[in-house]
C-alpha cells in the first residue's frame, strides 16, 4: 500500500469516529467561537490589526471558508501585495514575494513556531505547498518589517494559527479537477483537539503534491493566574515537477520530473503567568525538518548554453527557542514589553552533484547560537501614540566569531476627528546568511554579511466601525547587501544586491443594507535595483481585488475578482520575458445541508489562461466541491 493511500485511510479513519461522535454528543451546530483580535504578530505589545502601525491583513474562518480544498498557497496568493511563483499543482516551490523582496525574508509562523529552514538553496524561503490549509482557523499577514518582534523579517511575516474549536468533532472532505482531493477530521473536548489532514493536487503529467498533516493542542488554566498551552504539528510532503528555469512543461528539454520530500516537525510550550503587575509569558520552541531533493538537472539553452547539472541531496535541520517577556500597563496612558531569547540551530548537508563525467560530493555541517534581548514602550496622550522598540541581537556561526545586530522601530500615530487616523513609522532589520549561503563548499562564502534593510511608512486610515472602513498606505523599502550568485571564477555568493521598493497599498469594505459585503484591496508597486543590474522577477507593479458576498436564500454566494500585472521571468531553454497580466473570476456558493455545510466553487470562471511561470500555464477553469461537518 503506498504511503499515501495509508495516510488517506487513517484520516477517513478519523473522520468516521468524528462524525459518529458528532452524531451522538450534538444536536446543532453552534455558532464559530470569536476569534481573539486583540494580539497580532506585528508587534510585542497588544493590538487590534486596525490599530497596529503597520499594514496588517487578518483572514479568519469568514474570508477562509470559500478557500475550502484548495491551498494555503492560493490563498495568499490571492492577497494584494502577495505574490506566489509556482502553486502545489505544478509540484513547484511555493516562494512568496512581499513588499519586492526576496522570499527568504518573509518569516512564515505556525502557531507561533517559524517555519523558515537556512539549509534551503533559496536562502531560508518556506516552501509554502508544504503547509495544509485544511487545519487553519486564521492567517495575519504582516507587511514590513516586524523589527522588534521578528528581527529576520525584514520583509513581512506571515503567521499561521491552527483551528482551536470549543468541544466536539469535524470532518473536511473536497474533491475537483486536475487530481485534487482533500479530507481532513478532528476531535476536540475540554481544552485538547487533535486533527488530521490528507490533500493531493496535480495530475502527475506536469506536476503533483501529496500533503499529510497532523496537529494537537491542550490549553488549561492550572492556577487562577497560570494559563499553559501546549501544541504539537506533524508535516510530509512530496512534490513531483519540472526543476526552476526548466522552462515548465512546454519548453523543458529533460523530461524527468523533480522531486523533493519533505518532513517537519514542530512542539511548542507556553506559559502565561498573571501576578499582580502585568503579565509574564514564556514559550519554548522546538523544530525540525528532514528534506530530499533529487533533481535531473536542466539543459543548456538560450540563457545558458551549459544548464544545470543533476542533483541529489539530503538535509536535516534542528532549532530549539526560549522567550520570556513581560508586558505591564504604566498607567493609564503607557504600556511596556521587555523579554529576552535564546536559540540554537543545527543543520547537516549531505549532497552530490552529478556533472556527467564526474560526480562531485558536496557536504557541510552548521550550528548557529542567538541571543536577543528586546523592549517596546508604546505612550498615549491627548490623541497622540507614540511607539518605539529595539532588539540587540548576538549570534555565533560556530568558529566565526561573534556578529551583534540591532533592530529599532519608531512610529507616531495622532487620532483624528470623525473617525479619522494617521500614522508614520520606521524600522530598521538585519538577518544572518543561510547555513547554505555561508557553509556550501562550492558557492558558499563565510566571509558573507548580513542582509539589511530600512523600511518607511506612512498612512491614513478611518475606524473600524465606519461605514467604509478604509486604510490607504506609502511605504518605501530599502534592502541592501543582499546575497547574489557571482558566476567567477570561482563562482560563489557575494553581498552586492540591492533592491529598492516604493509603492501604495489600499483596502476598504462595506456592508450594505441588504447585507451584501464588498472588499476591495489592491497594491501599486515600483521595484528597481538602483545600480542597474537585472529586472527582477516576479514583482508586479499592479495587483488589485474585489470580494463580494451575497446572501441568497439560505445560502451564501462569494465571487472574488483578481488583477495580477505582468511579470519578469527568465529560463535556460527560453532566456528572459514578461508573462502576461491576468485577470481571474473565482465563485463560490455556500449552503449548509442537514448537518453538513456544502460548497460548489469553480476557481477562474472565465478560464483565462495565462503562466505561472515560463512554460507552466496556470489551472484554469477548475470545479471544486467541498463538504464541511463541524458539530460542537
Amino acid at each position: 500500500m503506498s504511503r499515501s493511500a495509508r495516510g488517506s485511510r487513517a484520516v477517513l479513519a478519523l473522520g468516521a469516529v468524528a462524525a459518529a461522535w458528532a452524531q451522538a454528543h450534538a444536536q446543532e451546530q453552534s455558532q464559530a467561537r470569536e476569534l481573539d483580535a486583540v494580539r497580532v504578530t506585528a508587534t510585542m505589545l497588544p493590538a487590534t490589526a486596525g490599530d497596529a502601525v503597520q499594514s496588517v491583513t487578518v483572514l479568519g474562518p469568514d474570508q477562509l471558508a470559500p478557500w475550502r480544498g484548495r491551498s494555503l498557497a492560493e490563498v495568499l496568493a490571492a492577497q494584494a501585495g502577495l505574490v506566489l511563483d509556482r502553486s502545489a499543482r505544478g509540484g513547484g516551490f511555493g516562494a512568496l514575494y512581499l513588499r519586492g523582496a526576496d522570499p527568504s525574508h518573509v518569516v512564515v509562523l505556525v502557531d507561533g513556531v517559524r517555519q523558515n529552514d537556512p539549509l534551503s538553496s533559496r536562502g531560508s524561503a518556506v516552501d509554502l505547498n508544504t503547509l495544509s490549509l485544511e487545519q487553519v482557523e486564521r492567517i495575519e499577514i504582516v507587511r514590513g518589517a516586524a523589527s522588534v518582534a521578528h528581527a529576520e523579517a525584514i520583509a513581512g511575516v506571515v503567521h499561521v494559527h491552527t483551528r482551536r474549536t470549543a468541544s466536539g468533532a469535524s470532518a473536511d472532505a473536497a474533491v475537483g479537477a486536475d487530481g485534487l482531493r482533500a479530507v481532513h477530521a478532528a476531535l476536540s473536548g475540554d481544552g485538547w483537539r487533535l486533527a488530521a489532514s490528507d490533500r493531493s493536487d496535480g495530475d502527475g503529467d506536469i506536476g503533483s503534491h501529496d500533503l499529510r498533516a497532523l496537529d494537537a493542542s491542550w490549553a488549561g488554566e492550572l492556577r487562577p493566574a497560570l494559563s499553559i498551552r501546549a501544541a504539537a504539528g506533524y508535516g510530509d510532503s512530496v512534490a513531483r515537477g519540472f526543476p526552476d528555469d526548466s522552462g515548465g512543461p512546454r519548453h523543458a528539454v529533460l523530461r524527468e520530473l523533480e522531486e523533493r520530500e519533505a518532513r517537519t516537525r514542530h512542539v511548542s510550550l507556553q506559559a502565561e503567568w498573571r501576578p499582580a503587575l502585568g503579565a509574564v509569558e514564556a514559550q519554548w520552541a522546538w523544530f525540525a525538518r528532514d528534506g530530499a531533493e533529487d533533481s535531473p538537472g536542466v539543459a543548456g539553452g538560450v540563457r545558458d548554453p551549459v544548464g544545470l547539472p543533476a542533483l541529489a541531496a539530503r538535509t536535516g535541520y534542528r532549532r530549539d527557542e526560549l522567550q520570556a517577556t513581560w508586558r505591564s500597563p504604566l498607567g493609564a496612558r503607557g504600556e511596556l514589553a521587555v523579554g529576552i531569547l535564546h536559540q540554537r540551530e543545527r543543520g547537516r548537508y549531505d549532497g552530490r552533484i552529478d556533472y556527467g563525467v564526474f560526480r562531485a560530493p558536496v557536504a557541510f555541517a552548521m550550528e548557529r547560537n542567538t541571543g536577543a534581548a528586546f523592549a517596546e514602550l508604546r505612550w498615549r496622550h491627548a490623541g497622540w501614540t507614540a511607539q518605539g522598540g529595539l532588539r540587540l541581537e548576538r549570534r555565533s556561526d560556530g568558529d566565526t566569531g561573534h556578529v551583534h545586530a540591532s533592530q529599532p522601530m519608531l512610529s507616531l500615530q495622532r487620532r483624528l476627528a470623525g473617525g479619522w487616523h494617521w500614522g508614520a513609522s520606521y524600522s530598521r532589520s538585519s538577518r544572518p546568511p543561510s547555513f547554505y549561503a555561508l557553509g556550501h563548499p562550492l558557492v558558499g562564502n563565510p566571509s558573507l554579511r548580513q542582509e539589511r534593510a530600512e523600511h518607511r511608512e506612512a498612512y491614513v486610515a478611518t475606524d473600524d466601525d465606519a461605514a467604509w472602513p478604509s486604510r490607504f498606505t506609502l511605504f518605501s523599502a530599502r534592502y541592501r547587501d543582499l546575497v547574489d550568485f557571482d558566476a567567477g571564477p570561482p563562482p560563489r555568493l557575494v553581498n552586492r544586491a540591492r533592491i529598492e521598493a516604493d509603492g501604495l497599498e489600499w483596502r476598504s469594505s462595506h456592508r450594505f443594507g441588504n447585507d451584501w459585503r464588498l472588499g476591495l484591496d489592491g497594491t501599486w508597486m515600483r521595484v528597481r535595483d538602483p545600480a542597474g543590474g537585472a529586472i527582477l522577477r516576479h514583482r508586479p507593479r499592479l495587483q488589485a481585488g474585489a470580494d463580494l458576498l451575497v446572501p441568497v436564500g439560505g445560502a451564501e454566494l462569494s465571487l472574488r475578482l483578481q488583477h495580477l500585472g505582468r511579470r519578469f521571468d527568465s529560463a535556460i531553454p527560453t532566456g528572459d520575458r514578461w508573462l502576461g497580466r491576468a485577470t481571474t473570476l473565482d465563485v463560490a456558493i455556500r449552503r449548509p445541508v442537514g448537518p453538513a455545510m456544502l460548497l460548489l466553487s469553480l476557481d477562474d470562471a472565465t478560464d483565462s489562461r495565462g503562466e505561472e511561470i515560463i512554460g507552466l500555464d496556470t489551472p484554469g477553469r477548475r470545479l471544486r466541491l467541498s463538504l464541511q461537518w463541524s458539530l460542537e
